[in-house]
């Protein structure tokens, strides 16, 4: 196996070069070749990071949107954390077939990221096995890395982190009972499930595209504590799904931001919170279709990879009511 070693909290730009580059070293070889990676991730495990950028389901999701043939996720723990470069180096040999290796050049790897791509090099040659370092992806003057995309993720920058992941920022979460206000006002949502490591945008409306029961949908999402009434506790996301009646509970829907419309804002009554909700849904309808109209190869790959995904996981995809 050609194996592209990282850490990939999501997959971005820079990771797809490296497929690029592993998928042309293992065809001329008639070898497989995939990315390795860990579960959880590390840095989540050392408490670097106190989210990711996405989830293993949603990865998979990825895997089929770029085409990537396969997934090694090795578990982390205390004791892995701990192995030097040479015993990391036999860790992952004695759990994959090691025919060559892809890492971009910054990589490191072993206690406290002692190794670098010249030692792994070095162990590629004892055993005979192909080695390529890639040069570092840069986008505007800096180079595309998962830390300066959740930055992105987190200041609500969703254009932003569209363009260093390739694709949209994304959620794939359960539906669960909400409060119900969103249906009293006229506009009914989707109280989304999402697990406390994963990372959420800055708190704000957004414009969303949502995969609902095998078709887009636009979509009107809030993320906050919804301060017009102020008796939300925590962090609530909440979809309202355009163009769509029917019941989604315990569903889970990918949704997929596009656009930050605005901060999440206290009004004075419930009719001025309405007017603004229809402001919002014009606004995320002309974002959608300018979206769709850019991008009509992300909505294709993606809803080809969701049907795959469910597939996989041995789940139907629901029909549309």
């Amino acid at each position: 196996m050609i194996a592209v070693l990282g850490a990939f909290d999501g997959f971005h730009r820079g990771h797809a070069l490296l497929f690029e580059r592993a998928k042309a070293l293992a065809l001329p070889l008639n070898l497989e070749w995939g990315a390795v990676t860990f579960d959880p991730h590390p840095g989540l495990f050392m408490k670097a990071i106190n989210a990711t950028l996405f989830t293993s389901r949603e990865r998979e999701l990825i895997r089929l949107f770029l085409d990537i043939p396969r997934i090694v996720s090795l578990r982390f723990d205390e004791e892995l954390a701990h192995f030097p470069p040479r015993l990391f180096w036999e860790f992952l040999r004695e759990n994959i077939r090691v025919n060559g290796v892809v890492v971009g050049q910054d990589f490191r790897f072993g206690y406290r990221r002692t190794g670098d791509v010249a030692l792994l090099e070095q162990y590629c040659r004892e055993i005979g096995a192909s080695f390529l370092s890639v040069d570092i992806l840069n986008y505007l003057g800096s180079k595309i890395s998962s830390s300066v995309i959740r930055g992105h993720v987190e200041s609500g920058q969703c254009e932003l982190a569209a363009k260093e992941l390739g694709y949209p920022y994304f959620i794939w979460a359960e539906v669960v009972h909400g409060l119900g206000r969103g249906k009293e006002l006229g506009f009914p949502t989707a109280n989304l499930n999402v697990p406390s490591w994963k990372l959420l945008p800055a708190d704000g409306v957004y414009a969303v595209a949502v995969l609902v029961r095998g078709k887009w949908k636009v979509g009107a999402l809030s993320v906050g504590g919804n301060p017009t009434f102020g008796d939300v506790g925590g962090v609530q996301v909440e979809v309202f799904i355009l163009d769509y009646n029917g019941d989604l509970y315990e569903e889970s829907l990918p949704v997929f931001f596009l656009s930050r419309l605005r901060p999440q804002v206290r009004f004075k009554n419930t009719e001025q919170l309405i007017m603004q909700i229809h402001a919002d849904t014009k606004r995320v309808r002309a974002v959608f279709s300018r979206s769709v109209e850019l991008h009509p190869e992300w909505y294709s790959r993606f809803l080809l990879g969701y049907v795959q995904t469910l597939t996989l996981l041995g789940y139907t995809v629901p029909k549309e009511s």
